[in-house]
């Protein structure tokens, strides 16, 4: 810490860089907690874990730290969200596989799940009914949507004031919410990267997305412009998920 801000640091100011690491920190630990702890994935799991990471940042606020969304953003958001898409999918697409059939292998052995090097993906587990537990088919329509806005704004918001929000800033001093989120740290940028690539199981496409939306951020000094393109990407796999059958990618 700077002598500047040790001579600004107030008590006052120890208690907001408190709740304000709370407020971010939180959700994103109960939403993992649920994971591991609701068992089995089904439309109801996934419903109760929707329903509970909504109350946690109804609560929390993160969004207090941070300036009202800018529409004029959402159109390179949306560009970055579908680049992603394009991305995640593409080496595994039936397209890619048809036409690159060593490549697409070598992807899937190697650069895809860490705990299973050198494998390629085992067959999704089906329930009794030959569905896969997320398949709308399964959970019927309601919960297949609520599954889709879990995936798109609630996750999406939770691990961008997480990744981009506190984590990517919080490395660069305290109080994180006052460190300018236009500011480019490569070595930051590089490191929650990696930290959000190991939450994934594609997880060099989750190091690739979180290089993509760390810059969105500092491009556009905005938040809420990852939270947008981390949401439309979400909003594609699961749509991809559905007219495919790939639902490993959601």
């Amino acid at each position: 810490m700077s002598a500047k801000t040790k001579a600004d640091w107030t008590p006052e100011l120890d208690k907001e860089n408190d709740r304000a690491v709370w407020a971010h920190v939180i959700p994103f630990m109960a939403w993992l907690l649920m994971m591991s702890l609701l068992g089995d994935p089904s439309g109801t799991r996934y419903a109760v874990q929707t329903a509970g990471g909504i109350i946690l940042l109804l609560i929390c606020r993160p969004w207090r730290w941070y300036t009202p969304p800018q529409l004029k953003n959402v159109p390179l958001a949306l560009a970055v969200g579908l680049l992603v898409f394009v991305f995640w999918v593409g080496l595994e697409s039936e397209f890619f596989k048809s036409a690159f059939p060593k490549i697409s292998e070598f992807y899937e052995r190697y650069l895809v799940g860490l705990t299973k090097f050198g494998k390629l993906r085992e067959p999704l587990e089906l329930g009794a009914n030959g569905l896969y537990h997320y398949d709308p088919r399964a959970t019927g329509w309601p919960l297949f949507w609520i599954h889709m806005l879990g995936t798109t704004l609630v996750i999406g918001a939770i691990e961008e004031f997480m990744f981009r929000g506190f984590v990517y800033r919080w490395m660069q001093g305290s109080p994180f919410f006052r460190k300018d989120p236009g500011v480019m740290d490569s070595k930051m940028c590089i490191l929650v990267a990696a930290l959000f690539a190991v939450e994934h199981n594609e997880w060099l496409m989750g190091f690739l997305c979180g290089l993509f939306f760390t810059w969105l951020m500092v491009k556009t000094r905005d938040i809420w412009a990852a939270i947008w393109a981390h949401a439309f990407t979400n909003g594609l796999l699961g749509w991809y998920a559905v007219h495919t059958g790939a639902y490993w990618f959601w």
